[in-house]
């Protein structure tokens, strides 16, 4: 590949920083390919984009994430998904009855899926696909959806249920013909954050690096942009999202070869597009690539290691080749920084439900447990919060009294956990 100037000067003041390199990884020509990207190994893994095509969340008992494969190369079809309002299964469905277009958020991996997208934020337990029943314990399906799949046919797909660990899922043709039934097991994973599912082969894609095998992924991805007429329209970008555990902050106006990550620890957050997609820009006045020469990101590993990144070089589509320094800038601790300022539970003791009042520095999933005196889970829910003081409320009537344990958890962070009196 072409090595530009800024590149042999960035090679000239390499000695003074600490355990840094260049890696090239690449998105390929036409931007056909994904790759998995893991600091200090000498490897990356490149995938075509039609390697699977919906993921299903593994990390626990409370995830009920589901997220759509939205990449396409530029000459290629995108996977799209569709919400039908009122349907059930059973129905025969025609594509008048197509309703809203469904892209994962890019914020996280527990709960920013695409097929989680209509849940209500103040209901701890709505997954948007499926409502939760303290009941029975399990996620019930409450949403029909289509899928346009790659080659352009349409299939029909009901989420039906999270029963304990295993998602219950089954889709067919519009008409109801060739219908699959399937289950995943998430403790059939246990190395897993996400499971893959390819609907060509109607199986579980294995050959995708597991969690801890990959800190960024370059690929592409739909993003809402200013149209420039008031309004906002998806676009499929291509770019770059932290993986599970990750962190990520963004510093700009700075010496790239002399700025340390002292001072930015409250900067790092966990949403997935904190690189994204504007770590390049197209120059319309030369026609090429431009990447700003003032902008560093600091990327915390799962395991506590933090990384500068700095990006050299992009030669857009003819061959999707992205060139970055990365330097290791040592471990900072093994647990991530708590994004909590602030917990209280109140009444305790309580009867018909309890309220969690909780104050977050920085939007993010909250994932919520109540124990009992054996340990064993016997409510669970994850809640999607912004930042500032916010309460969440327990239901509890269903709980014989006693003494339990409330266990609060951001992703990345150690759990903290409360005393929780059930009143007889």
């Amino acid at each position: 590949m072409r090595i530009p100037l800024l590149l042999f000067g960035l090679i000239a003041v390499a000695s003074s920083l600490n355990a840094q390199q260049f890696r090239e990884v690449t998105c390929g020509p036409n931007y056909t390919l994904s790759t998995y990207f893991k600091f200090g190994n000498q490897e990356s893994i490149s995938l075509e984009h039609n390697a699977w095509d919906i993921a299903f969340t593994a990390q626990g008992l409370q995830d009920a994430g589901i997220f759509l494969n939205e990449a396409a190369g530029l000459e290629g079809t995108e996977l799209e998904l569709f919400l039908i309002p009122g349907a059930e299964f059973a129905d025969n469905i025609d594509l008048t009855q197509l309703g809203e277009r469904l892209l994962n958020d890019e914020t996280n991996w527990t709960s920013g899926g695409a097929f989680n997208q209509m849940r209500d934020p103040g209901n701890p337990l709505d997954y948007g696909w499926g409502q939760y029943d303290p009941a029975t314990q399990s996620v019930e399906g409450q949403a029909l959806f289509v899928l346009k799949l790659r080659n352009e046919t349409f299939k029909k797909l009901e989420i039906s249920s999270l029963d304990g660990t295993t998602y219950h899922f089954r889709y067919a043709n519009l008409n109801g013909s060739d219908e699959q039934s399937h289950t995943l097991n998430k403790a059939d994973f246990p190395d897993n954050d996400l499971v893959y599912w390819s609907f060509s082969s109607n199986a579980v894609v294995d050959f995708i690096p597991k969690a801890g095998d990959w800190d960024l992924l370059f690929t592409r991805y739909s993003t809402p942009l200013d149209d420039n007429e008031g309004s906002t329209l998806n676009y499929l970008l291509t770019g770059t999202l932290s993986g599970p555990g990750v962190e990520v902050a963004q510093v700009d106006g700075i010496d790239p070869a002399t700025i340390t990550f002292e001072g930015y620890e409250d900067s790092l957050s966990t949403d997935l597009d904190i690189i994204g997609h504007d770590w390049k820009n197209f120059d319309l006045g030369t026609f090429s690539w431009a990447l700003p020469a003032d902008r560093v990101y600091f990327v915390k590993a799962a395991n506590g290691e933090v990384w500068k990144l700095f990006f050299v070089d992009f030669e857009g589509s003819s061959t999707g080749n992205i060139v970055f320094q990365e330097t290791n800038m040592g471990v900072v601790n093994t647990v991530n920084h708590t994004l909590f300022e602030d917990i209280s539970v109140f009444p305790n003791p309580a009867r018909e439900s309890a309220t969690i009042a909780l104050t977050l520095k920085q939007a993010a999933p909250v994932q919520l447990n109540v124990f009992n005196a054996t340990g064993q889970s016997v409510w669970s829910a994850v809640s999607e919060e912004p930042a500032g003081f916010q309460t969440v409320s327990i239901p509890v009537s269903h709980l014989p009294a006693g003494t339990y344990w409330l266990q609060v958890q951001t992703p990345g962070t150690a759990p903290i956990s409360q005393p929780l009196i059930i009143a007889p």
